[in-house]
């Protein structure tokens, strides 16, 4: 089908997009309160009066409806499923660590449940209470029962998020393969493998930081990118500032040069999590300008990098934080 009329939507659509003129005056803001009151001249201010949780309910507010409003328009709806899909994977940690915890003879906490995904959060929740996993998506049918597993072994938590976001990787790709085969684009299984890079990578610098070796790192990384693990892995051994050049064969080693005035690990995960969205954005930068159906998701991209700067800042702001370091953690599409 033709993303004509689609590409030409979100051309007009980006005109709504906040540039950084905006956020540098939001982060000079006095107060939380002033910040806000710029928040309220944006396309934002239908959700301010609306909230009663705070700002981030104000910007996964707008994130929904962006979403809302693309599906009214969008050929095929797998596309923002694909952008989606690390949403409900979240709710569904979310849900399962709960239960591990009143199994443990503690209380339920879904307050850090998102409306972002595809899957209705109440859905989730009586299939994994109910223990009917036939009615979950995604084939996590046979995915929770191991989960369940893997905690009754070992009580950590992090063994069965790493079988979850395997699974989701495998569901991003296959989905993307499916969707490229259709649309006739090798574009966003492309895209698809980069994040799977640039999670790996995340994972190797979180783990770094806790002294992790290569051999115990390995688990934690996923197959499916255009790294293999054992490469990542290997990385451990590495001082950080020599990342970048360790990996200058790949495409996404640039993305890690902001490693390289960084051999402290304590302050590098902001950093590199930052340049390796900011990443992400322009391995589809190219198709901007064209009827392409990766003009979808690079809408939601830069939507959720435009999130991710609210929150910087508003958090910034609201607790009294270094200004000059939170400016260095935003990103700017426009």
């Amino acid at each position: 089908m033709s993303y004509v009329y689609a590409a030409a939507r979100l051309r007009a659509m980006e005109n709504r997009f906040l540039d950084a003129s905006f956020f540098s005056r939001l982060i000079d803001s006095a107060t939380l309160e002033d910040a806000l009151k710029s928040l309220g001249e944006t396309v934002y201010a239908q959700w301010l009066g609306a909230s009663e949780a705070g700002f981030d309910q104000v910007i996964d507010s707008e994130l929904v409806a962006t979403c809302d409003e693309l599906k009214r328009f969008v050929p095929d709806e797998e596309l923002l499923d694909i952008c989606r899909m690390p949403y409900d994977f979240n709710n569904v940690k979310v849900v399962l660590k709960s239960l591990f915890k009143a199994r443990e003879g503690g209380e339920r906490r879904y307050d850090l449940l998102t409306k972002l995904g595809a899957v209705d959060t109440d859905r989730l929740i009586m299939a994994l209470e109910g223990e009917e996993y036939g009615l979950l998506p995604y084939g996590l049918v046979d995915v929770i029962p191991r989960c369940w597993t893997i905690w009754e072994q070992s009580k950590d938590s992090r063994h069965v998020e790493t079988i979850l976001d395997g699974h989701l990787f495998a569901t991003m790709r296959g989905t993307a393969e499916t969707l490229g085969e259709k649309l006739k684009t090798a574009a966003i299984v492309g895209w698809v493998k980069h994040k799977i890079d640039a999670e790996n990578l995340r994972n190797a610098v979180r783990l770094s930081r806790m002294n992790t070796d290569a051999a115990a790192a390995l688990p934690f990384f996923h197959r499916g990118g255009t790294i293999r693990p054992d490469d990542v892995a290997r990385l451990m051994g590495e001082p950080l500032e020599s990342w970048s050049k360790t990996l200058s064969y790949t495409d996404i080693g640039v993305a890690l040069e902001a490693l390289q005035d960084r051999s402290d690990v304590q302050f590098a995960l902001s950093e590199i999590s930052k340049a390796l969205d900011d990443y992400l954005i322009r391995v589809l930068e190219k198709a901007k300008y064209g009827p392409v159906p990766e003009n979808v998701i690079l809408y939601l991209l830069r939507k959720e990098q435009e999130a991710r700067n609210l929150r910087i800042a508003l958090v910034c702001v609201a607790n009294g934080l270094n200004r000059e370091f939170a400016r260095r953690l935003l990103s700017h599409g426009r």
